[in-house]
Order: C-alpha cells, then structure tokens, then sequence
C-alpha cells in the first residue's frame, strides 16, 4: 500500500511540476505579447506626436495636407492595434462572438490572395497555391478566418524575403 501511495504521490508531484512549467512558460509568452504589443503601439503614438508637434509650427498649406494624411494613417493604424489587442483579450478570456457557416476553404484562400494580389506583386512575392478540384468544406467564422488569412498575409508581405514563393 506504501509503493502504491508512493507512485500516486510522484505522479501528483510530477503533475504539479508540468503545470508550474506551463504556467511559467505562458507568463514568459504574455510578458513577450505585452512588449510587442506596446512596441507596436508606440510607434504610431511617435509619429502623431511628433506631426502634431509640426502643425503647431509655422508650415505651408501643402506641408500642413501631408501631416494630416500622415496623422489620419498613424491614428487609423493605432485603432486597429488597439481593436486587435481587445480582440486577443476577447479571445483569451472565451467571450468571443463566433459566427460559424459552411465555407469552401480553397475559395477563401483564393480570395484572400485576390485581395492582396497588388501588395504582393509589389514586394514581389509568388503566391503558390493548388485549390483542390472539389470544393474543401469548413465550418468556420468568415470574419475570423478573414483576420487570419489576412494576417498571415500581412506579415509574409511585410516579413518574407522578396523575390520568393508563398505557399
């Protein structure tokens, strides 16, 4: 009964330690989300600042249209930072509004890829993709599955060596 004791108390403690690694790990991963997430706040938050600052300063009719563009597109990019942010933490905390229908995922990616054709040949970058034959049934949320897409997307044009593939 003591070696049965025994190994039920190793296994507990055994369970306890893999529990405080993935508490670790996920602390480590929100320390690191925290980061890049005020990061990329910030960087928008500088240059508002600093073309606020350039209004308030004597300048030509032309010069004060180009700060206002600058500032539209710098506050523009902050409020989706920020409405990003809100839906990781949405997302997080299970409260997410999922919205799931029948999508054919091959057309989904095509559509994607559409969307993004001209900042892809800009980079340029060679989307590679084989859309099966018959349409790939999913359940998912069209709005979500946009994000992802549109992210994943994002980031090769933003991220991926120029002149390559993406597959």
């Amino acid at each position: 009964s003591f070696r049965s004791f025994a190994q039920q108390l190793n296994s507990l403690s055994e369970t306890a330690m893999l529990a405080a690694e993935n508490q670790m790990r996920s602390e480590r991963m929100r320390s690191e989300l925290i980061t890049n997430v005020s990061h990329d706040i910030k960087t928008p938050l500088t240059s508002i600042i600093n073309f606020v600052d350039l209004l308030q300063k004597p300048h030509s009719k032309e010069e004060s249209q180009q700060y206002l563009e600058v500032l539209s597109r710098q506050s523009a990019r902050m409020k989706k930072l920020i409405e990003d942010l809100m839906e990781l933490s949405k997302a997080n905390s299970g409260s997410i509004a999922v919205n799931l229908s029948t999508m054919d995922a091959g057309e989904t990616v095509n559509q994607a890829l559409g969307e993004f054709s001209d900042k892809l040949a800009q980079v340029p970058l060679e989307p590679v993709f084989r859309q099966p034959d018959e349409p790939l049934l999913i359940q998912a949320d069209g709005r979500l599955t946009w994000r992802v897409l549109s992210n994943l997307l994002s980031n090769a044009v933003k991220y991926a060596m120029p002149g390559t593939r993406l597959y």
